[in-house]
């Protein structure tokens, strides 16, 4: 593993442990074992660091959903996958995305340290946001609106689509960090049931 990877892993264990604010280069370096002005020599700030410890969740969102042949960066290219692999396809990518949100170390270290520093740290609340509301529903209009332009859904505003769509299950997978897992499941399965019945055009039977 190299100084910049090691750093990473110690600013996710730090960050997630005593925070965002009260981690300082000077410890990171100490856990390293490098000099504090080595840190510099890979990255420029503290923000920079926290970015890196936010790629890495983002990494493992996109993994997921690649495993699934599903884009998590290109929302053009993602409805033409989706289109592609039938009727309960929007079902398997939230339900693996769901799995990636509560049980892969990465993202649960990246959103605690969100949730955690957001009101003390006003960057990382605005990281936060964007990770979870404005990147995602910018990503899914443009998602929703090809499917539209496909004929695969319902002629709407595409916005407001993506709002529909991850509103609830945004509030679903927070629900679930500390609940019922299952119970977040099945509240899953008929949110995006009702999505898609509310949403998806209608195919005659061939």
């Amino acid at each position: 593993m190299d100084t910049r990877e090691r750093l990473v892993r110690a600013a996710q264990e730090s960050f997630a442990v005593r925070g965002y604010d009260a981690t300082s280069i000077r410890r990171l370096a100490q856990v390293v074992g490098i000099k504090e002005s080595s840190v510099y020599k890979h990255f420029r700030s503290k923000e920079e660091i926290l970015a890196a410890v936010l790629d890495r969740a983002r990494d493992q969102m996109e993994s997921t959903a690649a495993g699934l042949q599903v884009s998590f960066t290109d929302p053009t290219r993602a409805a033409d996958q989706l289109a592609g692999l039938g009727s309960d396809s929007l079902l398997h990518v939230a339900q693996a995305l769901m799995d990636a949100w509560l049980h892969d170390p990465d993202v649960v270290v990246a959103r605690r340290v969100l949730t955690l520093e957001q009101y003390r740290t006003p960057e990382v609340g605005r990281r936060l946001r964007d990770w979870m509301v404005n990147d995602a529903v910018a990503h899914q209009s443009i998602l929703f609106a090809a499917l539209m332009e496909q004929g695969l859904f319902l002629a709407a505003d595409p916005r407001a689509v993506a709002l529909a769509f991850w509103g609830p299950v945004l509030a679903i997978l927070i629900a679930a960090e500390a609940g019922d897992e299952e119970l977040a499941r099945e509240r899953l399965r008929l949110h995006v049931e009702h999505f898609t019945t509310t949403h998806v055009v209608e195919r005659a039977a061939s």
